[in-house]
């Protein structure tokens, strides 16, 4: 199938990417060989056959490595765990051409993603909350950014869309160990999150709470949340409704893993294991920032070892991914139309899921960001 150029128009550069296979992520099936064909910006064409490149293509050959969509990580900071630029730079060379960034102070992140968009930084392409959204002397309290009331919450949402905010982040309970021995307790009021929820869902934007503990996220589902960031400890009518209103679940399970060992962190990943079983929709998340950018596969193995398929694993940080952040019209998968972000594994990544943390070729809308270059034809 291939999308054509509108009469008149300029033929853009046209880039052929030839590999021995390619994943197809609705499938969960590796397709071999693969030819993708690259016009501009966007694919217009995947094969499974090679065939004469057009007089004027470019070609990538990629000999035995297998192609996949970029992927995408829907809870990274990018102003945190070092310089935002050399964190852009170090995730965008493991693979990932899209992230989704959860809080940030003095609205960074935007500026991060403005810069990114125009040219001046190699990075992901960024969606991005302003800062985060919690109470008072919270644990999202950072340097003072904490309000409390329900038309403060609504203030600090209006504010943050006027900045431009891309979604809203709010912070309801505490970490793994509060969630575990005081799991009914909840940071903000029912009235503070409502109108928090409200006044994000008026101006169109999405709502993602930081809850780990039983109490916080039932309260955070029933006032309407998108999505509840972090693994946690929500009970199985909490899950129910998040399965039948399609709430996502974005697990950060690496982030966990890579802490010392505690009675709560194992009932957490016991309740993961459960969790993942349930039929919630998952988007792919590491909390990049808490553990180190670039190193953000590492999180499909965790995701695996609490019972994922490596074929689940792969779709929640493709398709399922950019269905989350309501991009699945442009990115996630590998077919005409969508924008040409193509990663690049030397192996099968549904035999050996580890060949995700060895990505050799990066290429973000059309551009070869990393690997061998497009030669003549």
């Amino acid at each position: 199938m291939a999308v054509p150029i509108a009469k008149g128009a300029a033929d853009p550069k046209v880039v052929i990417l030839r590999a021995a296979g390619y994943l197809d992520v609705e499938a969960g099936r590796v397709v071999r060989p693969a030819v993708v064909e690259v016009r501009g910006e966007r694919i217009v064409a995947v094969r499974s056959r090679m065939e004469r490149p057009a007089a004027g293509a470019r070609v990538v050959d990629l000999g035995s490595a297998i192609l996949l969509p970029g992927l995408i990580d829907t809870h990274v900071h990018l102003t945190l765990g070092g310089p935002a630029s050399r964190n852009a730079l170090a995730t965008l060379d493991a693979g990932f051409t899209t992230v989704q960034d959860l809080g940030s102070l003095d609205y960074v992140a935007l500026a991060l993603r403005d810069s990114i968009a125009a040219g001046l930084l190699a990075g992901p392409r960024v969606i991005a909350s302003g800062p985060w959204l919690g109470i008072i002397g919270g644990i999202c309290d950072f340097q003072g950014i904490g309000v409390r009331g329900p038309e403060a919450f609504t203030r600090r949402v209006r504010e943050d869309v006027e900045r431009g905010a891309d979604l809203i982040k709010v912070c309801v309970t505490g970490w793994v160990e509060d969630g575990f021995n005081h799991p009914e307790r909840v940071e903000p009021t029912d009235e503070e999150l409502r109108a928090a929820v409200g006044e994000a869902h008026r101006l169109g934007r999405r709502v993602v709470a930081h809850a780990i503990g039983r109490e916080g996220a039932r309260r955070s589902v029933a006032a309407g949340v998108d999505a509840i960031v972090h693994s946690g400890f929500a009970d199985d009518s909490t899950l129910e409704t998040m399965r039948s209103r399609g709430i996502h679940l974005v697990p950060t399970l690496r982030s966990f893993e890579a802490q010392p060992r505690s009675p709560a962190l194992d009932s957490l990943s016991s309740h993961m294991r459960r969790h993942l079983t349930r039929g919630i929709l998952l988007a792919f998340g590491t909390d990049a920032g808490v553990i180190p950018h670039g190193r953000n596969a590492r999180e499909f193995g965790a995701l695996i070892r609490h019972g994922l398929s490596p074929a689940a694993a792969l779709r929640s940080a493709t398709l399922d991914a950019a269905t989350f952040v309501g991009w699945s019209d442009r990115i996630g998968r590998l077919a005409p139309g969508l924008l040409a972000d193509v990663i690049a594994v030397d192996g099968d990544p549904l035999a050996d899921p580890t060949t995700l943390e060895r990505v050799s070729f990066v290429m973000k809308g059309g551009h070869v960001h990393r690997g061998p270059a497009a030669k003549p034809r």
